[in-house]
């Protein structure tokens, strides 16, 4: 599959591009999600999520692989800045041993995924 040069216009393009390529190049076996944190939202709706443990800064995605190890994988568009309780959590997943990134285009997604072993191989 051919990477792609466009920019996108907001977080949630950029999320449904990453997760469009996803679908189909993810390795049979493993897990990943989005995780809904941001956004606006009614009063209630967001008191509500608080009280189910919704946690400010986690990341937009996560990634399931092998041996009990996880992936996480923030999305920002260019320009677009870590949050402080972003950076706490980035923080922690590091000291914690957890793979974590940002991600600003979805070449940058693949670039980070790829190591890991997400995705299948690539075909030429």
């Amino acid at each position: 599959m051919k990477k792609s040069a466009a920019l996108p216009f907001s977080e949630s393009a950029l999320q449904a591009q990453l997760c469009n390529y996803l679908d189909l190049s993810i390795k049979p076996g493993l897990h990943w999600s989005s995780i809904e944190n941001g956004g606006k939202r009614h009063l209630l709706t967001a008191v509500r999520l608080k009280k189910q443990g919704v946690k400010a800064g986690t990341p937009d995605m996560f990634f399931m692989l092998p041996e009990g190890r996880i992936a996480w994988l923030e999305l920002k568009i260019k320009g677009g800045a870590l949050s402080p309780p972003q950076q706490v959590f980035r923080d922690t997943a590091r000291r914690l041993g957890h793979h974590w990134a940002v991600a600003r285009t979805l070449d940058e997604a693949i670039d980070y995924l790829t190591p890991l072993g997400v995705l299948k191989a690539r075909t030429v």
